[in-house]
């Protein structure tokens, strides 16, 4: 029997062509596009510029691509896993890896908010969100979505927001990266945002998104390595001061977050800094009536790599209810070679911890009705299975 794993945040690799189809005409010249060379090497561009990645998207979409052993010329057309963009193939992947629900995110499109021109950015969410909505409704019970949702037009952000929850999305998606007209996610401004969310009982996912934001100013150290060392989990650092410094959990008690993709072992260290800052400045700030670390541990939870270093600290401080497993399939820097088993086979976790983790933790964040779940899933599956082996 299987444990039902919940993947809580899994990526899709979203098909060149899909921004043709989908973007209005106009905005056809500065869209994502792939071109070959003379020599046959691969070239990206967008907004009609060729982008400076140093590898191939097939690299990217490929688990491990980078490390040793990898390649940086990956074909994303010949030697990509189809679970990528085929939702039908995605499915069945899942089954092979031992997962009953993924929670998908995008690739190309978590640099939402680098798009400097306004209504361009607009368009290219509702693309995204049109065409993940569409590939998930092969299953919606084991494929579930998040809605990309830039916040620099408000009235945009909370139309398309109540559109994809018409439509079904299980989250909405934000970029930790303050937006190019000076909001941060604490801004008050947009209390609206965060009180439709927290009417309608939908927990809001802050994703780091593109580590080489001109937005962190990280410059390229060792070409691309540094901005994946310092840039994701800083985003998210970033974000979690935002949040809690700027009175968001405060005044939005029913409001819940969640922080992913930039590692988890900082964390203790981050709270019990903005918590230190509270005590030392007390009288240059304004002192939360929670500290931290309690608005944390009840409206917060955070995702990021198995195998972090940090992540048994974490869960001492923050509970293993607060702390999502995530594959991150299939990215390159993701969870690899087997990212169940590199939190399955931890010391420093117990089993009931590992559980909680892998299904009863995501399952309540995201609202994920587990009998319905198990219903769906047929036999081979149980959610009193041991810890996969």
């Amino acid at each position: 029997m299987r444990l039902p794993i919940i993947d809580a945040d899994g990526h899709v690799f979203e098909p060149f062509d899909m921004w043709i189809e989908r973007l209005p005409e106009q905005y056809h010249d500065r869209a994502w596009r792939r071109e070959r060379a003379e020599d046959g090497t691969e070239q990206i561009l967008f907004y009609g510029h060729p982008t400076t990645m140093e590898w191939t998207v097939g690299t990217l979409c490929t688990p491990g691509g980078l490390a040793e052993g990898g390649r940086l010329d990956i074909d994303l057309d010949t030697e990509v896993d189809r679970g990528v963009d085929d939702p039908v193939r995605r499915i069945e992947l899942m089954d092979e890896q031992g997962i009953a629900v993924s929670v998908l995110f995008p690739t190309m499109t978590l640099g939402l908010d680098d798009i400097p021109e306004v209504d361009f950015r607009n368009a290219y969410a509702r693309a995204y969100n049109d065409w993940i909505c569409e590939f998930c409704a092969e299953d919606p019970i084991r494929l579930r979505w998040a809605g990309v949702i830039p916040l620099a037009d408000l009235e945009f952000a909370l139309a398309e927001a109540e559109r994809v929850l018409a439509a079904g999305a299980t989250t909405v998606m934000l970029s930790p990266i303050p937006t190019p007209s000076g909001q941060t996610l604490g801004s008050a401004e947009l209390d609206a945002f965060w009180s439709m969310m927290e009417t309608a009982g939908v927990p809001v996912v802050v994703h780091a998104s593109n580590p080489g934001s001109p937005s962190l100013r990280i410059h390229k150290l060792l070409k691309n390595r540094a901005q994946w060392q310092m840039g994701v989990p800083f985003q998210l650092q970033i974000g979690i001061m935002y949040v809690i410094d700027g009175g968001v959990l405060e005044r939005h008690p029913d409001l819940e977050v969640g922080f992913f993709e930039g590692d988890v072992g900082w964390l203790p260290h981050w709270l019990g800094r903005l918590d230190e800052t509270y005590q030392k400045m007390a009288l240059v700030v304004d002192v939360p009536v929670r500290s931290a670390v309690e608005q944390f541990k009840a409206q917060c939870v955070i995702s990021g790599e198995p195998a972090d270093s940090g992540l048994g600290a974490t869960v001492a401080l923050i509970g293993a209810e607060n702390l999502l497993w995530a594959s991150d399939w299939p990215h390159q820097d993701g969870a690899w070679p087997d990212p169940i088993a590199l939190l399955r086979d931890r010391p420093d976790l117990t089993s009931e911890q590992k559980r909680s983790i892998f299904v009863d933790s995501p399952a309540r964040f995201y609202r994920i009705d587990l009998d319905e779940v198990m219903a769906h899933l047929g036999e081979g599956w149980s959610r009193s299975a041991a810890i996969p082996s």
